[in-house]
């Protein structure tokens, strides 16, 4: 009779992320290796590859419970007792070093959603991390749809897309390649906690979300006060 496994699989799953996290910290997202994973978490190589087939499937996988942890967090923003342009603009006022789930956090995000990536990890994986996404743009969405139906977002549902698109992208855009190249620029020896610190109120980023929040047909559009205000809020939730 075969001896009974000595971790369950679930187990052995903790075992191999908390092991990937730790051979990305000493080496880096490039370099670390799988064996170094199996070393790390006490397990044959083999059990790791039952879980993961190649360096990609562990960053993508890394990844993922990445964007479960931010579609947590988002829920506590789209939450607070805001009115939705000041809960979108919220979104961009978070204190990312507060609520990331490694220190490589910016940096796991910008080569999981490359083109070379996705065709690299295996499709099981890959299926979870757009699953994950697809819940976030749906829950940012919903809560646009709620607005447009109590009358808040005058216009109705006819902007709720462009609205969406438009938000996401701007933050997107600015978080993960913006922000990011002007921090390497200036200051090519801060780690990644320090470049993301959250925003001031009158930063670029946050007027031009400002000013793109306002150009739809609010009840109540957004103002510096009012920002001011989001930062407040932020802050009593331990988010800024």
């Amino acid at each position: 009779m075969a001896p009974a496994p000595r971790f369950s699989v679930q187990e052995q799953e903790k075992l191999i992320i908390c092991a990937a996290i730790k051979a990305i910290e000493d080496s880096s997202l490039l370099d670390f290796s799988m064996s170094a994973i199996a070393k790390l978490a006490g397990l044959s190589m083999g059990s790791v590859y039952k879980f993961v087939q190649c360096k990609e499937d562990v960053l993508i996988a890394l990844a993922t419970r990445m964007y479960q942890q931010r579609q947590g967090v988002f829920n506590k923003v789209l939450a607070l007792p805001l009115t939705t342009p000041e809960r979108i603009i919220a979104l961009s006022l978070l204190d990312f070093s507060k609520v990331q789930m490694y220190n490589f956090d910016h940096q796991l995000e910008s080569i999981v959603n490359t083109e070379a990536m996705m065709k690299r990890c295996s499709q099981r994986w890959l299926t979870q991390m757009i699953a994950c996404g697809e819940r976030c743009q749906t829950m940012f969405q919903q809560f646009l749809q709620t607005a447009a139906d109590s009358g808040e977002l005058t216009s109705g549902n006819r902007d709720i897309e462009e609205i969406n698109v438009g938000a996401w992208s701007l933050s997107i855009g600015y978080f993960q390649t913006v922000r990011l190249h002007h921090c390497r620029h200036n200051n090519p020896d801060k780690n990644s906690t320090e470049e993301m610190s959250a925003l001031a109120p009158d930063d670029l980023h946050i007027n031009s979300m400002q000013r793109l929040v306002n150009s739809y047909d609010w009840q109540n559009k957004i103002s510096n006060e009012d920002i001011n205000k989001v930062c407040l809020h932020l802050a009593d939730a331990g988010l800024r």
